[in-house]
């Protein structure tokens, strides 16, 4: 099964949207079975372990999905349900038909579709672990701890692991920062037509994004149609017991593979309903009138012996002017300047209109809004 296309048969060049729509695939996959295996490991645990290497998982099931697609169709998994190709950007005006990838092109392209998100995820996660305590620090004005005293080979080992690290926390943003800016460039001048190349990798590889017309199409099935003949004709001396059974187990091979591509692309539109049909009902509850809150307890009587409140509420009762920096005296329910309480707490340990003890922890900032 493939998409149909909306730019026509006139041209082989797709369009910008085909290539986003088809670049978006395999995270949405990825998702999809992140979230279907974190459901059914709540009724089996032993799935906990596969979540647990989910990247390891899903770069195995990419591998595959891809090395098939590219022997069949000179395309990544994605782009072959999208009816597109890759092919050499020297031959992007030839017949479409005429060759393919050479198997060199095929495997660096394999290895580009998998070995660098792999790769990417796998430092996306180390740069998650390590960096909010680093940004922690940076927000305090601390330092990192510096490494210890290298002793031996262990502890040289040891710096140098640790050396390396900050080095990565503070450098990696930056290459992400470069890789996502090229790819946004690629795909600006993809979109202007003044590029061929969509993304960085297939310029790197020499190669382009062109559609598969109807004539290739059909001249890919009559190849299969022919290997599957041959295959078949290859246990015509078999003895038929077994010929049978070779046959149903080829039947039910061709079966699964001309039905995986569907069948994915239908639980990938299953989790995208299911992730709007819940994203829905969330937004539902959260746009339902809130319960009034209970009105708060009134603030303690003042004491005899304790200040006299202003008549403008505005005021502070301390400074007698408009309050700056207003605080609250949880305690009691009386704001105030910020400076004005803390100073009065400090030194007498009470609050200066009820003459209840509270202690410095009992003074709340109050920003506006509140």
């Amino acid at each position: 099964m493939s998409f149909v296309t909306v730019g026509g048969e006139a041209s082989s060049r797709p369009t910008f949207f085909e290539l986003v729509a088809a670049d978006r695939l395999l995270p949405s996959l990825k998702a999809a079975i992140t979230y279907s295996l974190s459901v059914y490991a709540q009724r089996r645990p032993s799935l906990l372990r596969l979540l647990d290497h989910e990247d390891e998982l899903f770069f195995l099931i990419s591998a595959w999905l891809h090395r098939g697609s590219l022997r069949a169709s000179d395309a990544s998994f994605a782009e072959g349900l999208y009816a597109l190709r890759r092919v050499p950007a020297a031959r992007r005006g030839a017949e479409e038909g005429a060759g393919g990838l050479s198997p060199q092109q095929r495997i660096s392209t394999l290895a580009l579709l998998t070995l660098v998100p792999y790769a990417r995820a796998k430092l996306d996660g180390l740069h998650g672990r390590h960096a909010p305590q680093l940004r922690s620090l940076q927000a305090l004005g601390l330092q990192p701890p510096p490494a210890p005293a290298a002793r031996g080979a262990d502890g040289l080992a040891d710096g140098w692991r640790r050396l390396a690290l900050r080095a990565f926390l503070r450098g990696y943003p930056c290459v992400v920062a470069v890789h996502e800016g090229s790819r946004f460039l690629y795909q600006l001048l993809y979109l202007l037509g003044r590029s061929p190349h969509y993304a960085p990798g297939l310029h790197l590889l020499g190669l382009t994004v062109a559609r598969v017309d109807p004539r290739t199409q059909a001249a890919r099935g009559r190849e299969l149609a022919a290997r599957r003949a041959a295959r078949a004709a290859r246990g015509a001396s078999l003895a038929w017991p077994l010929r049978l059974a070779r046959g149903a187990a080829l039947r039910a091979g061709y079966a699964v593979a001309d039905h995986t591509h569907n069948a994915l692309i239908l639980a990938v539109f299953a989790f995208k309903l299911l992730e709007w049909w819940y994203t829905s009902g969330e937004q539902a509850l959260g746009e339902r009138a809130a319960l009034t809150p209970p009105p708060p307890p009134p603030p303690l009587a003042p004491a005899e012996g304790g200040i006299q409140l202003p008549d403008d509420a505005a005021l502070c009762p301390l400074c007698r002017s408009e309050r700056k920096n207003p605080a609250l005296l949880a305690p009691t329910g009386y704001a105030f300047c910020y400076t004005c309480v803390h100073r009065h707490v400090s030194e007498a340990g009470a609050c200066p209109v009820t003459l209840e003890p509270v202690k410095l922890e009992d003074i709340w900032r109050l920003y506006p809004g509140m």
